[in-house]
């Protein structure tokens, strides 16, 4: 930010004050930024006018909660084309993904563990042992030897 500015360069700045400048210019650019799934800026959402112009602005919420949606949609159906379906079941061996990010070298999943049970909600109950645990789907894989 400082070097799209040039702050160092510049000689229009207040030498004690340089930042309020710089701060309300950056703030009227995010709230004046145009979001395609809103269709419309911040500022018109919420005052009903534009920020430059002096137009009103009328949103349509219920054509804005149908973008919202179809975009969701779309994500999922992105994120999920990649994905392997596999049905999990009683004794299968599986490794967790670990929640903490691994140091260099280290395996990023603990296991195998076997499954207890396998629940309609999207979780597994596996045994690590000493006590047992349940994990979503997406926090496992299976382990295949």
């Amino acid at each position: 930010m400082i070097k799209t500015f040039k702050i160092y360069d510049r000689e229009d700045l207040e030498e004690q004050d340089p930042w309020s400048g710089i701060l309300s210019a950056i703030m009227f650019c995010i709230r004046a930024t145009y979001h395609t799934t809103l269709e419309a800026t911040p500022i018109q959402l919420v005052f009903g006018r534009d920020a430059i112009l002096p137009i009103k602005h009328q949103p349509d919420w219920s054509k804005i909660q149908n973008n919202k949606c179809r975009r969701i949609e779309l994500n999922n159906a992105k994120e999920n084309k990649s994905r392997i379906p596999y049905e999990y079941k009683v004794n299968d061996m599986i490794l967790v993904t670990r929640n903490k990010a691994s140091k260099h070298g280290e395996r990023g999943k603990d296991g195998p563990y076997p499954i207890i049970q396998v629940n309609d909600n999207g979780t597994v109950r596996y045994d690590k042992g000493t006590y047992s645990d349940i994990i979503n789907i997406r926090q496992c894989e299976p382990y295949h030897v």
